[in-house]
């Protein structure tokens, strides 16, 4: 997928700009703060729908105004006979989203997500080494929502549940409710049927990606350093377990954990 042209009003730093990539490669130059990373992270919501920096609309549209917008053209080909695809996100402060594609509006992400592609490296992506395990994962989910368009439904599947359940239990540690181990469980079991969901896939994306991390770190390094890279949830877990096992190894580890 190449990306013709971006434009975008009231977002960020930009009141109103419109962007042609007409060349095969395009650098983009400027100083400081004059808004060269946030032009990169337009494309990257785009792809995503996540932007790599916030999690709120509100931090995204301008300052002052209410509504932000992200307008592009891509093509699946450089072939004449590949035709164009428009994509229209609007932003807004009160958090409501509208998704467009070539003119229809798209009430599912499922079916925005897949139409731009993306691969964003920057000084962040640091923390993949040496920030935190929260980072890592993100960046698996950030590749895996353009992978697998269904991946971002699941991720806000786990989420929600994995909220309401931390609710009910700053309830129960405050003494709002009192505890019911059925009610509980109902939580728990959700959250792990849910979560491994995501463990199983993210495992399966490193299957594929450390062949060729392998492979370019040993060309980088000249054959002196051998990458391993390896995923380690917070209990015992190996790609080759049913889904039965996992689910009882996550279901065993929550247990360990909960103190009501």
């Amino acid at each position: 997928m190449y990306l013709q042209s971006l434009h975008i009003k009231q977002f960020r730093n930009y009141i109103d700009q419109e962007v042609a990539f007409t060349a095969p490669k395009t650098v983009i130059v400027g100083n400081n703060a004059q808004g060269k990373s946030n032009l990169l992270e337009a494309v990257l919501l785009l792809a995503t729908l996540r932007s790599h920096r916030v999690s709120k609309d509100r931090d995204l549209v301008r300052n002052g105004e209410s509504v932000g917008e992200i307008r592009a053209i891509c093509q699946r080909s450089r072939s004449v006979e590949s035709y164009p695809v428009e994509l229209l996100m609007r932003m807004r402060v009160s958090g409501k989203r509208t998704l467009n594609v070539n003119g229809v509006n798209q009430a599912k992400h499922l079916d925005f997500l897949g139409n731009l592609n993306t691969v964003m490296f920057s000084s962040l992506d640091l923390d993949l080494v040496r920030g935190s395990p929260e980072s890592r994962r993100n960046w698996l989910d950030t590749v895996l929502i353009q992978l697998e368009p269904i991946y971002i439904n699941l991720l806000q599947q786990y989420n929600q549940v994995l909220r309401q359940r931390n609710a009910l239990l700053k309830s129960i540690k405050q003494g709002v409710i009192q505890y019911e181990p059925q009610q509980m469980a109902l939580w728990d079991a959700q959250l792990v049927t849910a979560g491994t969901r995501l463990i199983r896939r993210r495992s399966r994306l490193l299957e594929r990606l450390i062949p060729i991390a392998r492979n370019w770190h040993q060309a980088i390094s000249g054959g002196g350093e051998y990458l391993e890279i390896t995923y380690v949830p917070k209990f015992a877990f190996t790609s080759m377990q049913a889904v039965e096992v996992v689910q009882q190894n996550f279901f065993e580890a929550i247990l360990q954990k909960n103190n009501y």
